[in-house]
């Protein structure tokens, strides 16, 4: 009786617990660095590999998450991506939420932008992301060091 309450108990905590997202690199990068040679011959943007999320959709100039989903089977089931940060010199909790249209690639580029965040001497102190459905439950998170202290 004890193995089952104990499985029965294991199999609760597994389906309310989430899947985390791998944090690839964090780092500062210039519109330049989006630019794809496709993008020079045809003047169409790209994203490439990454789907790409930014607090600020005209500029490309920014501090940049780059994640890795864990599991392709929950992407279709995203419909947002939420995200929650603290700035230099304060303790206080910033949040933006994206849309997101049929979220199909696994790397995912999540992006601080705008001229707030276009020098390189700014970056968020700490920060979470989240991958959530319809009903506003995650699927996959990832956060920075900083935000489980």
């Amino acid at each position: 009786m004890k193995q089952l309450f104990a499985l029965l108990t294991l199999l609760a905590l597994a389906a309310t617990t989430h899947a985390e997202l791998a944090v690839i690199s964090t780092e500062h990068r210039d519109a330049d660095s989006f630019k794809r040679v496709s993008e020079y011959l045809t003047g169409k943007h790209s994203d490439g590999r990454y789907a790409v999320f930014r607090s600020d959709e005209s500029s490309r100039d920014g501090f940049y998450i780059s994640l890795l989903a864990d599991d392709r089977s929950t992407l279709s089931r995203v419909a947002q991506v939420r995200v929650q940060f603290v700035r230099k010199g304060t303790q206080e909790i910033d949040s933006f939420a994206l849309s997101t249209n049929d979220l199909k690639k696994k790397r995912i580029l999540v992006g601080f932008t705008g001229a707030e965040w276009a020098s390189e001497s700014q970056h968020p102190v700490a920060w979470k992301i989240e991958l959530l459905d319809a009903s506003g439950a995650p699927l996959e998170s990832a956060q920075s060091f900083l935000w489980s202290e």
